[in-house]
């Protein structure tokens, strides 16, 4: 029976730390090595601390909104995300200002300078319901204003009128609850738009704290400036730079920390075991230094003195060689012939990797070579160091790397060593190969050796070395293996046929794999799938057509039905959509308006009376309909459904919906498709049976209606902290 041979893998950020680097760093997101690289753009710190910080946000509707401190307001501007030149983002629109409220009327949006300053507005937020959270730190006070009505809705006070207290300095937001640093006394508070502020107790050892960020996952992270780090709520730490003066979540994995004006932003990797790694910089020119932030797309914003802009990376120059070598890798037997060397790597153009083995069983004595940091983590370590497998002995290597004799690695026009396994679509990486040149021995060490153009940079992401080698040698005579040097390359000779047979042998034993619609490489999928009767289409994703290959032999079974034709539509587009059909509305009391017919153009009131339409008793005969008054009114419904989608589609998404109506719905029904975009009463809206109340996927929300009707009942949406009926209009309610 085929089976694939064992190989000694290094591959993960712990592993590449536990190795000797020189000239070579650590990419702690992908984990790859890749030569050491230098910032060419930094720019030279004014050492002056821009001083008191302010507040960034944007809203669900990606407007932006920038508090001025030092002017005592906050301003709200139009921001452009598509940018090809990611230079100032601010369109030229009208600026509108937040006034302040006063003790009795409740403050509102207006344009022009405001009647009234506020009192040092800093950190600002929004949460998920769309509310301003301004912390005006001035008055110890945190305002919240419904950006939906533009009001403001409550102001929290964190200290009575008379007595000093905590004032609050930053803010962010993560759902519907924000998080309210504060100082003299230093503290973090959880606010909501109408509970209560509760506080959240911080870590141990916080001296001076200027910043709070929350990452997607709801992982909070403060900036202790008098210590020079960044603490989080779950206790944990890292060292930051003494000049970061605000900080952001890029992304899970990754904290923004932004200096002072001049400096580039540093990127901090937080994935376990990626240690202090560098990533390559973010240029921030113009930045002024109170504070970024993470803009709807993705990217981190700042604020000029010509408005908002972008950070964009830093251009790298490489190091034009390093090396890397690994620990010793243990195959578990004495005098193993080692095999193949595969590499996963990104060579470009002008770049090349090549590579040296040493081997033995029974390591010399002496000196081995230092385990040396990787250049962008001089005081990275794994954890647990001690466990760490041996360097090479120095006597396995030349005395100098002018005698380092390396070896150059072949692309591998098959893929991977795997069967049937292929890398993701659109990964830059291949399989190289190589035959390890080593002595026999238990124990290996294999040497990369990277070269550049300092402008490009090879980057090897996993490396796997096969043990044991192929036998071919012991079935011939020993005449051709007698002598060592011939035996050696008759090795290394017969390796090239040993890897094309055997990876036809074990792609004819794992041939099972083929039929797997998740496992089938992509361009058998087509083949796949016709065994089903089943024609693909190209408009659909690799990953769907996958599902849908999977799912098909129970969806034939299903075919023409409700259950099955939502199925096929989820599975393409994602979300479930409603399938609704007419017929099962003929007892519910009312006609189907904007249908054709006699009966769309009536109202059906209880049982027997018709407004609109011909009045008589059920069972009499229409002469325009040609049948009864009860068919008449559900002659309409016959044969139709309604497909309701909520989500916006595009014009070849929709064409797709259509194909797989025409296709797989009966050949006699006739359907309508409706999406979020817009409301059909009558073909694409039932109120109560597929009407759906909640946000659209659209920038812009749509409110309906901000009234109340009698003493208990809102049509619209719910102000925080409002009871309906316990209003007085005029005093702190109005109608509009």
């Amino acid at each position: 029976m085929a089976s694939t041979r064992p190989f000694a893998l290094v591959g993960t950020v712990d592993q590449w730390l536990r190795a000797a680097h020189d000239h070579t760093s650590i990419d702690p997101v992908e984990s790859v090595v890749e030569l050491s690289w230098v910032s060419e753009s930094e720019g030279i710190s004014s050492n002056q601390s821009p001083g008191v910080g302010a507040g960034l946000a944007f809203d669900a509707s990606c407007r932006l909104y920038h508090s001025v401190p030092t002017e005592g307001r906050v301003e709200r501007v139009l921001w452009a995300a598509q940018d090809p030149l990611t230079a100032s983002s601010v369109a030229p629109d009208p600026v509108e200002v937040i006034r302040a409220p006063d003790e009795v009327v409740f403050g509102d949006f207006a344009s022009g300078p405001p009647p009234s300053a506020l009192a040092a507005p800093r950190g600002l937020a929004v949460d998920g319901s769309d509310r301003l959270f301004i912390a005006e730190s001035g008055r110890c006070r945190v305002l919240v204003y419904d950006l939906w009505s533009r009001r403001l809705v409550r102001i929290i006070a964190l200290a009575s009128e008379d007595a000093a207290g905590p004032r609050p300095i930053d803010l962010a937001a993560h759902g519907d609850t924000v998080y309210a640093l504060t100082e003299q006394p230093p503290g973090l508070l959880r606010l909501t738009a109408r509970g209560a502020p509760r506080a959240v107790a911080l870590p141990p050892g916080v001296v001076s704290a200027t910043r709070v960020a929350v990452s997607a996952t709801g992982r909070v992270a403060i900036l202790d400036a008098g210590s020079a780090r960044v603490v989080f709520t779950d206790g944990s730490s890292i060292a930051v730079s003494a000049h970061t003066t605000d900080i952001e979540f890029e992304s899970d994995d990754v904290l923004i920390t932004a200096r002072f004006p001049g400096e580039d932003f540093l990127r901090v990797p937080l994935a376990p075991g990626a240690g202090q790694l560098e990533r390559p910089h973010l240029k921030a020119r113009g930045y002024d230094g109170r504070g970024i932030v993470r803009t709807p797309d993705g990217r981190i914003g700042f604020w000029t003195a010509r408005g908002f802009r972008n950070a964009v990376a830093v251009r790298l120059r490489y190091a034009g060689r390093g090396r890397v070598t690994t620990f010793r890798l243990d195959s578990g037997e004495w005098q193993t012939i080692w095999g193949r060397l595969f590499l996963d790597a990104c060579i470009p153009d002008g770049t090349e990797v090549r590579v040296r083995c040493a081997a033995a069983d029974d390591p010399p004595d002496g000196d081995t070579v230092p385990r040396t940091p990787p250049v962008n983590g001089a005081g990275a370590a794994p954890p647990f160091p001690e466990l760490s497998p041996p360097m090479p002995p120095l006597e396995l290597l030349p005395a100098s790397a002018g005698d380092l004799v390396l070896s150059p690695i072949h692309r591998r026009e098959s893929g991977r060593e795997l069967p049937w396994a292929q890398l993701p679509a659109g990964d830059r990486f291949a399989t190289y190969e190589a035959p390890i040149q080593a002595p026999a021995g238990r124990y290996l060490w294999v040497t990369l050796e990277l070269r550049g153009d300092t402008r490009l940079t090879p980057r090897v992401r996993c490396l796997r070395a096969e043990h044991p080698s192929h036998d071919y040698l012991r079935r011939l005579p020993r005449v051709f293996s007698r002598d060592e040097t011939n035996a050696a390359f008759l090795r290394r000779y017969l390796a090239i046929f040993d890897g094309f047979l055997g990876e036809i042998d074990l792609r004819g034993f794992e041939r099972a794999t083929l039929l797997d619609p998740h496992a089938a490489p992509d361009e058998l999928l087509p083949w796949l799938a016709g065994f089903l009767g089943l024609l693909l289409d190209e408009r659909w994703s690799l990953a769907k057509q996958r599902t849908l290959v999977a799912e098909i032999a129970d969806l034939w079974r299903a075919r023409g039905t409700v259950r099955g034709l939502t199925r096929l539509l989820e599975i393409y587009l994602g979300v479930a959509p409603v399938l609704v059909e007419h017929f099962r509305l003929r007892g519910l009391g009312g006609a189907i308006i904007g249908a054709a017919g006699d009966a769309a153009s009536s109202a059906v009131v209880g049982a027997g009376f018709r407004v609109g339409g011909p009045i008589g008793p059920i069972g009499a005969t229409s002469a325009a309909a040609g049948g009864t008054a009860a068919s008449a009114a559900s002659a309409p419904g016959a044969h139709r459904f309604s497909v309701m989608i909520p989500a916006t589609l595009g014009d070849e998404q929709r064409a797709v919906v259509t194909d797989i109506l025409d296709a797989h719905r009966p050949a006699h029904t006739i359907c309508d498709v409706c999406t979020a975009s817009g409301m059909r009463v009558g073909l694409g809206l039932y109120v109560g049976v597929s009407s759906i109340v909640a946000r659209g996927s659209a920038f812009s929300p749509l409110q309906i209606g901000a009234w109340t009707l009698g003493g208990g009942s809102t049509v619209g949406r719910a102000e925080p902290g409002v009871i309906p009926g316990a209003t007085r209009t005029g005093f702190d309610s109005r109608v509009g």
